[in-house]
């Protein structure tokens, strides 16, 4: 069987060791409208284990994996053609997402407060989703704000 090896020296992986795996990132994810910068602590979600929960509508199943494959096309749709409902189907799958990948504070603690995820943020996590913290750094660049905090130059 490919990928798999056998030898006779093999120790098992112990419980402790395995507590030690890093599952999270801690992530910048933008700044609010006050300005007020958000930080959390996020976990790439597994999409088998979604799916297997039902936490992916089945509506979306075709769209989530072509986006864990790197084939946004629901994105593009959405921009290339304003197409209404391919918008709210993105928006149903970036809330599936958040829920999955905010650890510290939760999806639910953020709403329980009342607190709206920024767009910036929201696509933050969906990135994050599909790549990790790597694809963060490709995706934005951290931007000065102007007087009004809306994103003015690109800091190099």
């Amino acid at each position: 069987m490919k990928g798999i090896k056998y030898m006779e020296n093999l120790q098992v992986t112990s419980l402790e060791q395995l507590k030690q795996v890093k599952q999270t990132d801690i992530v910048s994810l933008g700044k609010f409208e006050d300005g007020t910068t958000f930080v959390a602590e996020l976990k790439r979600p597994n999409m088998m284990n979604l799916i297997a929960h039902k936490k992916i509508p089945n509506t979306l199943l075709t769209e989530a994996t072509q986006l864990f494959n790197g084939k946004n096309k629901l994105a593009n749709k959405v921009v290339a053609e304003d197409d209404g409902e391919s918008l709210a189907q993105l928006g149903e799958l970036i809330e599936v997402l958040a829920e999955a990948c905010l650890v510290n504070p939760t999806y639910k603690q953020l709403k329980e407060i009342d607190l709206d995820l920024t767009l910036e943020m929201q696509m933050s996590i969906m990135m994050y989703s599909q790549g990790g913290v790597e694809t963060l750094k490709n995706f934005r660049k951290e931007q000065q704000r102007n007087a009004n905090n809306k994103p003015g130059t690109e800091i190099q």
